[in-house]
C-alpha cells in the first residue's frame, strides 16, 4: 500500500495532541466538578460514567484515524503490467528573468527560446505540454494540454520581467513540473525541458535527483547565452549596476555541467533544436516495452469505516443519555 498524498498523514501530528489536551482538560474539570458531591455519590456516578468516557474516546480516535487515512487517498495493488509508451507529456520550464533579454544569441535569448518552443508545437501530434515560467519564483501558467493554439498564445506571451521577484528559482520550477507530470498516465513518458541562461545557487541537487528518479522524469536542458556574456537591453539603454557600469550576464557552464552529471539531464546543444531532440526522444521510446505498477485508489474503505465509527460514537452518546 502507498498513499497518493502521504503528507495528509502528518495531520495526525496536529489532532492527536489536541485530543490529548482535551482529554486531560476535561478530566481535570470533571474531578473539580465531583468535589461538590460526597465521596459515596462521586464513586457511584464515576462507576457509571468512566466506561462511557473511555469508549467514546476510543471511538473518536478511531474515527479521526480512518478519516485521515481516507484523506491521504491510499493506493492498493501494485500489480505489475507490461505496457508500451503511448506518447509523452512535456513540462516546459522557461526562464523569464531579466538576463534573458541579453542579446548574444542573434537576438534576445528569450526570443530564441520562444521560437524553438513554437517550432516544437508545430511538430507535435497528440502529446501534451505544460508551461511553467520562472524567475525568482515559479508558477504553472498552463497545465498539460494538447490545445496547441492556446499553447502558442501562452508561449508568445512569455516575457522577461513577467515575474516581479528577481532570481533563478530553478529548483522550485522543477518541483512544480514534477507535480504537474503526476497527472500523466503510467503509459506516457514524462519529459521536463529547462530553457534558461542562469544558475540557481540554492538548488538542492540531491533532492532534485531523487524527485526526478522517483517519478521517472526525463530531464533535458537548453542552456542559452555565452561565456563571453552580453549586456541586458532595457528599452533603449542597457541595465547598469549601482556603480553605473553596464551589467554583463554570462552563462555559468559549471552549473549546467553539474545539472548534467548530478541530475542525469541531457543537454540540448548549440546548433540543435528542441523539436529535433523530442523527435529523437520519441523514436527511442516508441514501442518500448516496460513494466508499470498499477494501483487502485481505495479511499472509500477508510472513509466508510470512519463514518460508521463516528455514527456509533453519536449513537452511543445518545444511548447513554437516554438510559439515565
Amino acid at each position: 500500500m502507498k498513499f497518493n498524498n502521504w503528507k495528509i498523514l502528518l495531520l495526525a501530528i496536529g489532532w492527536i495532541p489536541v485530543l490529548l489536551f482535551w482529554m486531560i482538560y476535561s478530566s481535570k474539570k470533571r474531578i473539580e466538578f465531583f468535589k461538590f458531591f460526597s465521596k459515596q455519590q462521586s464513586e457511584k456516578i464515576l462507576s457509571v460514567r468512566e466506561r462511557t468516557i473511555v469508549v467514546k474516546r476510543i471511538l473518536i480516535f478511531m474515527a479521526l484515524a480512518f478519516l485521515t487515512v481516507a484523506a491521504a487517498r491510499p493506493l492498493i495493488g501494485g500489480e505489475e503490467v507490461n505496457s508500451t509508451s503511448s506518447g509523452i507529456d512535456i513540462a516546459v520550464i522557461f526562464d523569464v528573468s531579466l538576463s534573458m533579454k541579453a542579446e548574444d544569441e542573434n537576438g534576445p535569448r528569450f526570443e530564441k527560446g520562444k521560437m524553438m518552443m513554437i517550432d516544437v508545437l508545430n511538430s507535435l501530434g497528440g502529446d501534451r505540454v505544460a508551461i511553467i515560467p520562472f524567475s525568482g519564483a515559479a508558477f504553472l501558467q498552463l497545465p498539460l494540454t494538447d490545445d496547441y493554439e492556446t499553447l502558442q498564445t501562452v508561449v508568445s506571451s512569455l516575457e522577461p520581467g513577467m515575474i516581479e521577484r528577481h532570481g533563478t528559482a530553478l529548483g522550485t520550477a522543477i518541483e512544480l513540473a514534477s507535480e504537474t507530470l503526476k497527472a500523466s498516465p503510467d503509459t506516457s513518458e514524462k519529459l521536463a525541458i529547462v530553457i534558461s541562461d542562469g544558475e540557481d545557487p540554492s538548488l538542492d541537487f540531491e533532492k532534485m535527483s531523487r524527485l526526478i528518479k522517483d517519478q521517472n522524469i526525463h530531464l533535458a536542458v537548453l542552456p542559452l547565452g555565452s561565456e563571453e556574456g552580453a549586456p541586458i537591453r532595457i528599452g533603449d539603454s542597457y541595465l547598469k549596476d549601482k556603480n553605473n557600469q553596464t551589467v554583463i550576464t554570462k552563462i555559468n557552464r559549471g552549473f549546467f555541467e553539474k545539472c548534467f552529471s548530478a541530475l542525469g539531464a541531457v543537454e540540448i546543444k548549440r546548433g540543435e533544436t528542441i523539436s529535433s531532440y523530442i523527435r529523437n526522444f520519441k523514436k527511442a521510446t516508441r514501442d518500448e516495452q516496460r513494466t508499470v505498477n498499477i494501483y487502485k485508489e481505495r479511499f472509500q474503505i477508510p472513509l466508510l469505516f470512519g463514518i460508521i465509527v463516528f455514527i456509533i460514537f453519536q449513537l452511543y452518546s445518545l444511548g447513554r443519555r437516554g438510559g439515565k
